[in-house]
């Protein structure tokens, strides 16, 4: 299944220079639903932020989150002016940014991106943003955020590296046409990489293949999901089938093994076999940011890293989903998800998500924009400053974010696009969203995809002889 890659466009007149001073805010966001008032919210939008001119930030920052927590508390009506939306958590987040609050940060720019990604957004705007600065910012936030994560990231970890008894399957819908580049290579590629390593390959040709889950209330033929969400569908049968996995690592038709000596394992130890939070000491600085105090510092760090903690867990007994996110924010191409009570919850919680209702019902990445607001949005709206003052994790304690080349990096068109990892030799799959499958320069660079794959497997099988 391919995602979908928004590529922000503004709405230049006929001489090709974007004018939005004749741009009505009333013309952008009618309120024809609602009867909301956006013009009298962008004045006090624009109010707020002058705030932090005249040295109001911790003012300014109360004043957009108050705005933000109005429009977003049904998050639905926020698709009813995505601008408005965007500009808020656009706002929030650089306050948060200047304060040195980067988790914070980062956040609030993931949960923008919901709305940057939406067919309603354009920059020839009054609002004040541009979707190049957020992935900009949404790049370098990320960059710092992972350095911050490090620590926590088993990097001694072998390639091969297997579990002994915990059963991994790979689940995938390809409901193209059987000549299709796609569906031909997509078969191949994951049926190689399956039978190599020994896990279970659950390939779903078509919609009708996938059976009702009555128990969950999920059905593919309902008249309201979009295909984006089979997979949603598809992965809890698996889970709910005899003899299930402890883990699925689902993937995209799209998505190809690169790296065949990699094991899905070794993500899952490197992610989940450490069970430190890393957190951080920080100075106060005339942003308004807050300096960490040593009590708070100590509460925290042994409420995250008790040190009998470690001592006392099972495999990856608190970790539950393992994802990756661009700059732009998750992209569910790729991920892994463990067979748990958290991880049955997370499934029915997505597949029976209210925020596409209304405005945002024609949204263009809907499965990636609830599954984002499911496990981000609470969290990130609540502001601590202690927490933040520590950099405390901001993802559920049942979430660990990969590093892309641990878990999807793109082709070169989309990862120019959205500022994020090009594929390099090394990396485990390369994911082509934004790719049309029936387009010839797309069918090209699957064939190219797994054409590196096969050489891969020779060399790897050269130096060690497969079944060993």
């Amino acid at each position: 299944m391919l995602s979908s890659v928004y590529v922000p466009q503004s709405q230049p007149k006929s001489d090709g220079v974007c004018d939005y001073h004749g741009i009505e805010i009333k013309e952008e966001c009618p309120s024809s639903v609602s009867g909301f008032d956006w013009e009298v919210y962008g004045e006090e939008l624009y109010r707020a932020r002058s705030m932090i001119f005249s040295n109001r930030v911790e003012e300014a920052k109360a004043a957009v989150y108050n705005l933000l927590s109005h429009i977003t508390k049904r998050f639905s009506f926020a698709f009813e002016c995505p601008l408005a939306t965007v500009s808020t958590y656009w706002t929030l987040a650089t306050i948060l940014m200047f304060q040195g609050s980067m988790r914070r940060a980062l956040s609030m720019l993931q949960m923008a991106f919901i709305f940057v990604r939406d067919k309603g957004f354009h920059e020839c705007t009054p609002w004040p943003v541009q979707g190049w600065d957020m992935m900009m910012a949404g790049r370098n936030l990320l960059a710092e955020v992972q350095k911050l994560d490090r620590p926590a990231i088993r990097w001694d970890t072998p390639k091969h590296f297997r579990y002994n008894g915990v059963k991994i399957a790979i689940v995938t819908i390809c409901s193209y046409a059987p000549d299709e580049a796609v569906r031909v290579i997509s078969i191949e590629n994951h049926g190689l990489y399956a039978r190599l390593h020994d896990y279970d390959l659950h390939m779903y040709l078509s919609p009708d293949e996938i059976a009702p889950n009555e128990k969950s209330g999920m059905n593919v033929k309902d008249g309201v999901h979009k295909p984006f969400f089979w997979k949603v569908n598809a992965v809890k049968n698996v889970f709910d089938a005899e003899n299930a996995p402890d883990w699925v690592l689902w993937a995209d038709c799209d998505a190809l093994f690169m790296d065949p000596e990699r094991t899905i394992d070794s993500v899952i130890h490197m992610y989940t076999a450490n069970f430190t939070s890393p957190i951080v000491k920080k100075q106060s600085t005339l942003s308004g940011g807050v300096s960490t105090d040593p009590e708070q510092y100590e509460m925290i760090g042994d409420f995250l890293n008790n040190p009998g903690r470690e001592k006392n867990q099972q495999p990856f007994s608190d970790v539950h989903l393992l994802l990756a996110v661009d700059s732009t924010g998750i992209n569910n191409g790729v991920w892994m998800l463990r067979n748990s009570k958290w991880g049955h919850d997370f499934l029915e919680r997505w597949w029976h998500s209210r925020i596409l209702e209304g405005p945002g019902e024609n949204h263009n990445c809907s499965d990636q924009s609830t599954m984002q607001h499911e496990l981000l949005y609470e969290n990130s709206m609540a502001l601590d400053p202690m927490w933040d003052s520590v950099e405390g994790p901001i993802w559920p304690s049942q979430v660990r974010v990969v590093y892309q080349e641990h878990m999807q990096s793109f082709h070169q068109a989309t990862a120019i696009t959205v500022l994020s990892r090009e594929w390099e030799q090394g990396d485990f799959i390369r994911h082509h969203p934004g790719c049309h499958y029936y387009k010839e320069p797309c069918k090209w660079l699957y064939g190219q995809a797994h054409e590196i794959f096969m050489t891969n497997l020779q060399n790897m099988s050269s130096r060690i002889p497969i079944g060993e």
